[in-house]
C-alpha cells in the first residue's frame, strides 16, 4: 500500500519509502544504539532473508512504510509504518539518534494517529519495550494505555525483551 498524499506537521513532512531510503533505514534499525530497542538485527547479523524482506517494503500490500523529514530539505529524521486490520491501526517509529529528544517522535506519532482516525480506524497500538522509558512515555503522552505484555526477540540474536502493546481508543480527543 502507498501514502497517496504526504502528512505534514509543524516541522517534517512524512512521506511513502522508496527504495532509495533502504540505506538509511539500515543504518538506524540494525545500528546497535539507534535500533537497540527494535526487532531488527544487529547489521552483522542481518541475514539474506532479513535484507530481502527490507528490499521489499516498497511493495508492501497490507501497510504502509513511510520517511519523515525536514521540511524543505532532503534530511530525514526518522522512519515509521501504519498497519491497519480490523478497524485498528499497528503503528512503528524511530527517529534517528542525534535528533532524539527534540520532539519529533512525537510528531510523527500525533501524524499516524491522525492518518489512523482519518481513516476511519477506532484504534491504535503500538508495541514498546518495558525498559525503553522514551518510548513508553511517548506513548503515554498521547493517552495510550498498556493493553498486554508481550515480549519479542531480536532477530539473529537471544536478545529478548518484555514489552506491552499499547491502544489508544479513536475519538473526539485524538492527539497529546
Amino acid at each position: 500500500m502507498k501514502l497517496e498524499n504526504s502528512i505534514e506537521t509543524p516541522r517534517l513532512i512524512i512521506r511513502a519509502y522508496e527504495k532509495s531510503d533502504l540505506g538509511f533505514c539500515l543504518s538506524l534499525w540494525c545500528d546497535k544504539e539507534n535500533g537497540y530497542y527494535m526487532a531488527d538485527p544487529a547489521i552483522e547479523n542481518a541475514d539474506e532473508r532479513y535484507l530481502s524482506l527490507v528490499e521489499a517494503m516498497a511493495d508492501e500490500k497490507d501497510g504502509l512504510y513511510l520517511i519523515a523529514q525536514l521540511k524543505g530539505s532532503d534530511t530525514r529524521v526518522g522512519t515509521c509504518c501504519a498497519f491497519p486490520e480490523g478497524g485498528s491501526c499497528d503503528i512503528g517509529y524511530c527517529v534517528r539518534r542525534d535528533l532524539w529528544r527534540q520532539g519529533y517522535g512525537g510528531e510523527i506519532v500525533e501524524a499516524l494517529i491522525g492518518l489512523a482516525a482519518a481513516n476511519g480506524m477506532t484504534s491504535v497500538t503500538a508495541e514498546a519495550a518495558d525498559d525503553n522509558a522514551a518510548s513508553v512515555a511517548l506513548l503515554k503522552k498521547f493517552g495510550f494505555r498498556a493493553d498486554r505484555i508481550t515480549r519479542y526477540k531480536k532477530r539473529g540474536e537471544e536478545t529478548y525483551f518484555d514489552a506491552h502493546v499499547y491502544v489508544l481508543a479513536l475519538g473526539k480527543n485524538i492527539g497529546g
